[in-house]
């Protein structure tokens, strides 16, 4: 199947659906396509900076904090 003919069919199936979760799929696949490397670079140094500096809670430490905040 060429470029072109995949092209229309994917465009066909797109106006027959009126399923929000597989359109909003679709939207996430496109919207994903233009990270680039640089960026997933940038967002992986800021992670690991957080981490150095202590910017980060365990699993257990929000456990603890969602249950102090219920008791209030």
């Amino acid at each position: 199947m060429s470029t072109l003919e995949l092209k229309e069919l994917l465009k066909l199936k797109i106006e027959e659906t009126n399923d929000d979760y597989v359109l909003a799929q679709i939207n996430r696949i496109f919207e994903n396509k233009f990270e680039t490397i640089e960026n997933y670079n940038i967002d992986l140094q800021k992670s690991e900076d957080d981490i150095v500096n202590g910017n980060i809670f365990t699993h257990n430490q929000v456990l603890e904090k969602i249950s102090q905040w219920k008791k209030r």
